[in-house]
């Protein structure tokens, strides 16, 4: 997997932390990948689910714990877990443990 062209990519993207952030928060990506995915390695195939991964966690960023809220009538709900539409994108290429 072509770390820096997923950099490049998420990079060109509005709103992206510092670089250093990011690659942290690639990294931190890469590893729940890999534990969900039962691999030990990424591969090119991977990289779309990986990008939408660092995308949620940056959208999540601060707001960690809100439940709800609720300002002059308008609502926030945020969500616990991956979207459901990723969740089948990461078990359409898991592995099952041996």
């Amino acid at each position: 997997m072509d770390i820096e062209k997923i950099m490049n990519s998420l990079n060109q993207k509005e709103g992206m932390p510092n670089e250093e952030s990011l690659r942290d928060i690639l990294e931190d990506c890469m590893g729940d990948l890999k534990e969900l995915l039962h691999v030990d390695i990424l591969e090119d195939q991977h990289s779309s689910i990986l990008k939408e991964m660092v995308l949620i966690k940056i959208n999540r960023e601060g707001t960690e714990g809100i439940q709800s809220e609720n300002f002059n009538g308008v609502s926030t709900t945020y969500l616990e877990d991956l979207p459901k539409s990723l969740m089948r994108k990461i078990r359409s290429k898991r592995r099952l443990p041996r």
